[in-house]
């Protein structure tokens, strides 16, 4: 008897957008198999997104960055805080802010989908699976759509409540009360990672695996759990680094 083949069509990126959020296997079956330049909107979407969030709350951020310099100058010496102060005050300006928010946000992206496509291209090939570049890449770009969207939540957050948020994900429950102390401590900078949109994301991390590389649950969910950790372990990485050169 002969098996039926589903043909798939190209959708807009709106539908594309719903199903990954309502019907995400479907969405990754169409989007690797005939869509693999779909990516093109999660990206621009996690561009937009963050700077957006910059944007819309820029005297919220220069109020931060004001109580944290005040910190940073405290702590030097009289010379030292008149060196350091025009450069805190440049730092400080909106432009500035827009601009190296936007370089972090791009090199950001680069860094962890390039990640990404390494550990799940080598980690599906490692079972015998070869899936197609393309089509994956464009299944990577499209399971960070939780991750893009939460800037826009948090921005609806602060704008209602005036301020911005002191306590992403669960830091609130390992932090000292101290920004300084708190940005210096890896399980503060852990604990932030980790709220809904995060395991949103592994979830469609799981599905993708499962859908493009065709892998079983326990292996699917190995391979999730191994990129959940090289994730977390590279966006600790530049404290780890400042962490041992300043032990020296």
């Amino acid at each position: 008897m002969a098996t039926a083949t589903v043909t798939r069509k190209p959708a807009n990126f709106l539908i594309n957008f719903w199903d990954i959020l309502t019907a995400p296997n479907e969405a990754f079956r169409r989007i690797s198999a005939v869509q693999p330049k779909s990516w093109w909107f999660p990206a621009l979407l996690s561009l937009i997104a963050p700077i957006l969030h910059v944007y819309f709350t820029m005297d919220l951020q220069i109020e931060r960055m004001k109580k944290v310099s005040a910190l940073q100058l405290s702590n030097m010496t009289p010379e030292q805080a008149d060196a350091a102060r025009p450069v805190i005050e440049r730092m400080a300006h909106p432009n500035a802010i827009l601009l190296s928010s936007l370089a972090q946000v791009v090199l950001g992206l680069l860094v962890a989908w390039g990640i990404a496509m390494l550990i799940l291209y080598f980690g599906i090939a490692l079972t015998g699976s070869s899936p197609k570049t393309n089509g994956l890449w464009a299944a990577i770009a499209w399971s960070w759509t939780p991750l893009a969207i939460r800037p826009l939540w948090q921005l609806v957050w602060n704008l209602s409540r005036g301020a911005l948020i002191k306590y992403p994900g669960v830091s609130y429950w390992v932090a000292t009360g101290k920004i300084a102390e708190d940005q210096r401590n890896p399980l503060f900078l852990t604990a932030a990672q980790l709220d809904f949109f995060a395991l949103w994301h592994l979830i469609l991390v799981y599905l993708l695996i499962r859908i493009v590389g065709k892998l079983g649950r326990g292996s699917s969910l190995l391979l999730t759990l191994v990129y959940a950790f090289v994730q977390l372990g590279i966006r600790l990485l530049p404290l780890l680094l400042t962490t041992l050169s300043s032990a020296r």
